[in-house]
């Protein structure tokens, strides 16, 4: 398990620096977090944060062309980049020995991009086949429109990808200008993870502040913030003519991403709906034969978060499948869970987070989403005790606490229309 503490320092202006240094592997991860996504977007640009990350890779001041931008693929590296939510984020993977090629190109990818107008149309067409895609996935589907419908009419619900109305609207200059607003010192954060010895360390410290020293301004605005007011279940139904199958996603309000909650629901999720040994795929997969994937997950934000169980299941099947799930939770909610479940979910935890902690590039996740939403910085071991500590009378008491009938909502993406039978289903 990794011991190694991290060093973080903050330039003058305000973009902060992260260091983890894992001795054990032979390349340095790196990346350039901006706590920016489609929450801080407006309808008219809905869509414009992922856009942006597109176009950066079309070219930046230093590396003109897509081409000189994937020098990180030519040296054997692995590159990449996504928009979230509430942060967008460039990073690779490289060799130790190519670090300062691997960041550099994270910070002319978040800095400095060309954003020209040749290359906007293309992309857009892009972006729209590939939101496309997703619409034709009903498995991403369904997940989409569950997180919609529990915030529909707040920057929260908006896509991600956007619509295609307002990304027809988007040209290089509304690019421009949103890199200008939102792109920012405070809002940035570099890291680097890995191969780091004493050496590296000054001569990151010293790129780092070479390059990010020059960023100016303040970011205008914030998030809206989200209130819950939900009182009734709800359903939602996308009605897809040649869907094989039903997909559908059931699922509870609970808490924002800063919640102490966090730690005794993580092995509660686990136990309930991740891997062979979950209640679910006991009972729904194998005991009943209802589907050949269930899982449950977690969605957490600054202000609000929820849980959701997904299921793809026969179409005849989906009254069944939905009662099987419910049924789970009144279980749960009633009888709690047992002592021997906790202890394999807390090793199961503990084992996952060994294995993605050889791995450099989960250090830069790690703390630099921590560190991009201002939480306090706290370690892998931190994290540990805090799993350990969990009792299986604190998942009994959050279960109790989060599983109401009224806050309960459903999505599901099939090839018939609204069945209010469902809605009526809806009770724990």
């Amino acid at each position: 398990m990794h011991t190694q503490p991290f060093i973080k320092k903050v330039l003058p202006n305000g973009v902060r620096l992260l260091l983890v240094p894992v001795p054990s592997v032979n390349s340095v991860a790196s990346a350039v977090l901006v706590g920016v996504g489609s929450r801080y977007e407006t309808p008219d640009i809905n869509g414009i944060s992922h856009f942006l990350e597109h176009m950066v890779f079309k070219g930046t001041a230093k590396y003109p062309t897509m081409d000189d931008v994937t020098v990180i693929e030519r040296v054997g590296g692995l590159q990449n980049a996504y928009t979230d939510i509430d942060v967008t984020n460039y990073h690779n993977k490289v060799l130790a020995e190519d670090w300062e090629l691997g960041l550099e190109i994270n910070k002319e990818l978040a800095l400095h991009p060309r954003l020209e107008e040749q290359w906007v149309d293309k992309e857009r067409d892009v972006i729209i086949e590939e939101m496309k895609r997703y619409d034709d996935e009903p498995a991403a589907k369904v997940e989409e429109t569950f997180h919609g419908m529990l915030y529909r009419g707040t920057k929260l619900g908006m896509r991600i990808i956007g619509e295609e109305a307002s990304l027809r609207r988007v040209a290089s200059s509304e690019l421009r200008s949103y890199h200008d607003v939102w792109y920012m010192p405070e809002k940035t954060v570099v890291i680097a993870a890995g191969n780091i010895d004493g050496k590296r360390v000054s001569s990151i410290e010293g790129r780092v502040s070479e390059w990010f020293s020059d960023m100016k301004g303040r970011a205008q605005g914030d998030i809206e913030m989200v209130k819950e007011t939900q009182t009734a279940p709800k359903l939602e139904v996308v009605t897809k003519p040649d869907a094989q199958q039903a997909h559908l996603v059931i699922g509870l309000r609970t808490f924002a991403r800063g919640s102490e909650d966090r730690f005794a629901w993580g092995v509660f999720n686990l136990l309930m709906g991740v891997g062979f040994t979950s209640r679910l795929f006991k009972e729904v997969r194998e005991k009943r034969g209802l589907c050949y994937h269930v899982r449950s997950e977690s969605s957490a934000f600054a202000d609000v978060g929820y849980w959701d169980i997904y299921a793809g299941v026969a179409t005849a099947k989906v009254e069944e499948a939905t009662q099987a799930i419910l049924s789970e939770l009144s279980k749960a909610a009633d009888k709690g869970v047992t002592e021997d479940e906790v202890t394999v979910a807390k090793k199961r935890l503990k084992t996952v987070l060994a294995f993605r902690s050889e791995d450099p590039e989960f250090f830069t996740e790690w703390y630099g989403r921590q560190e991009v939403y201002n939480q306090p910085l706290m370690t892998l071991e931190e994290y540990i005790k805090k799993i350990d500590n969990v009792s299986k009378e604190d998942i009994h008491r959050l279960v109790r606490h989060y599983f109401k009938t009224e806050t309960l909502n459903m999505a599901l993406v099939w090839s018939k229309g609204r069945e209010e039978k469902l809605l009526q289903l809806l009770h724990i």
